[in-house]
């Protein structure tokens, strides 16, 4: 079972409907580009899910690269995860390193009263 969320957490077809806003461009306009029906169109601007060979139609009707955009926030998302990971990593480094430092004065400790229950011994 994979750790990752299965929710992209970019809303792909509010961005459409923002972009087509933005541009002043009705959905009947890109409905046409795409041979599809506006309906059809509205549709598929409202669902939880879009197919790729769809969402490839209308970035090229467009010329918009909204797959630049999901690798930027992908990468984003990946970096911040692999931070996280090495700020946790570094912090373990740093528990284990005192927990080390403190074994070690025990040994010492331990290693002198040996070598003066040695000495007490030999005289």
């Amino acid at each position: 079972m994979s750790k990752f969320k299965a929710r992209v957490p970019i809303d792909i077809q509010k961005k459409i409907r923002k972009y087509l806003s933005d541009k002043r461009l009705p959905v009947s306009f890109l409905a046409r580009d795409l041979h599809i029906s506006s309906i059809s169109l509205h549709q598929q601007l409202h669902r939880n899910t879009m197919q790729v060979d769809r969402l490839w139609s209308i970035c090229k009707a467009l010329k918009w690269n909204i797959f630049q955009e999901i690798a930027d926030r992908l990468e984003k998302e990946i970096h911040g995860e692999q931070a996280k990971a090495k700020d946790i990593e570094h912090q373990d480094v740093k528990e284990e390193v005192s927990q080390l430092k403190k074994t070690i004065e025990l040994l010492e400790n331990e290693n002198k009263t040996l070598k003066e229950v040695i000495t007490l011994l030999k005289s």
